[in-house]
């Protein structure tokens, strides 16, 4: 029995055990998609079992998060007054619901484990990013030696790109952020180079986006870089960054769009196209600017704060402005995580998933709370 209860509050292992488990399933979700073959979706079993760890944590941690994090029951509180207020109980609405919602249970669970834990967490972040990395490389190279479809960013043909193991593109410019973060602190250059290449071979304008605008910033705070070095480096970043854009713009699908629905679509994606789209449908019976959507078809457009606007209207962009201020003052301490941090909030008004896709918001968690005591770590 003791044994039982030592494991249930290994909070560190339990958490660890869920970001490793959680990108395993996303690989066997990928061979799933990529070759249609049926599996079952572990992932919604272990982000469900994940899910009522954490509320259990919260239920027997009550004091705790109380004094800690009273705004924060006060912000779920809300959201779901908003969600069950929309009268709309369908299954795409409420796994909606519970997707944002996610991180905002999980998140005191974190809070706990990590808290004045910073050496701690930063060696094992480094470690699990190390390998991951690692592997990755392995599988990418792989994949294009071979051509192995599995590997590759998109499951259609006619676009260079190669993710490894990773599922999701929208989760994979966060991933990237974290590592390259956690690399740049420890000061590892082989790692950190070796990821850069395999940001460049992801083939995706989010990951390009994020890591130009992270290490043009890191740069640029960096009291003891010398004015020509960092011009130097930014030329360099901005180079890289527009040939790598160029030469995605140029293939033919992409020219296709272009030409066809213009250069911002082909960049954006179709998401600003989409934005005007779905609120030019938008009306009183459907839209309630106070709690978001109530019957619209697309309730998710990629871009954060039109997400949140879409699904929970006023009432939702209020809750996460004070959850983000909470964040920044809990764990947002030191020049590089406040680099991290918003460079994560811009990629997300671009591309969305970061409050969304609960690893996004995991790893940008972690990350920030090892980040806790820089300078010790930089020692």
């Amino acid at each position: 029995m003791d044994k039982i209860k030592s494991f249930l509050i290994n909070y560190q292992a339990a958490i660890f055990g869920f970001l490793i488990l959680s990108l395993s399933f996303d690989f066997i979700d990928k061979i799933e998609i990529f070759y249609k073959v049926d599996f079952i979706k572990f992932n919604r079993i272990l982000k469900g079992v994940f899910l009522i760890y954490s509320i259990v944590f919260i239920l027997s941690h009550v004091k705790y998060v109380q004094e800690n994090l009273k705004i924060l029951l006060f912000i779920i509180i809300l959201l779901s007054i908003v969600y069950v207020s929309k009268g709309n109980f369908s299954e795409r609405y409420f796994f909606e619901y519970l997707r944002y919602v996610f991180i905002l249970l999980v998140f005191p669970l974190l809070h706990y484990a990590f808290e004045n834990r910073a050496r701690g967490l930063f060696d094992n972040l480094y470690k699990f990013f190390k390998w991951l990395i690692l592997i990755n490389a392995v599988l990418v190279l792989v994949g294009i030696l071979f051509e192995v479809k599995l590997f590759q960013t998109y499951q259609f043909e006619g676009r260079f790109a190669y993710n490894g193991l990773i599922l999701s593109q929208g989760f994979t410019p966060f991933f990237y952020l974290s590592a390259t973060t956690i690399f740049w602190v420890r000061r590892d250059n082989q790692m950190l180079l070796l990821l850069l290449l395999l940001c460049c071979l992801s083939g995706l304008k989010g990951v390009y986006f994020g890591e130009c605008l992270l290490l043009s910033l890191l740069i640029l705070s960096n009291t003891k870089f010398k004015k020509r070095f960092k011009t130097l480096m930014l030329s360099i970043l901005l180079l890289v960054f527009t040939t790598l854009l160029v030469t995605l713009l140029v293939t033919p699908m992409f020219v296709e769009v272009s030409e066809s629905k213009g250069l911002l679509s082909a960049i954006s994606s179709y998401r600003t196209e989409n934005v005007l789209e779905v609120f030019n449908q938008i009306n009183d019976s459907n839209f309630n600017i106070i709690i978001g959507a109530l019957e619209t078809e697309v309730v998710r457009l990629e871009m954060q704060i039109f997400d949140i606007i879409l699904f929970f209207g006023a009432s939702g962009l209020v809750a996460y402005f004070l959850f983000l201020q909470l964040l920044y003052k809990k764990t947002v301490k030191g020049r590089v995580a406040k680099v991290f941090f918003a460079t994560s909030l811009s990629l997300s008004v671009l591309s969305g998933n970061l409050l969304y896709i609960p690893l996004s918001s995991i790893l940008m968690f972690l990350v920030l709370m090892s980040l806790h005591n820089q300078k010790t770590l930089n020692n």
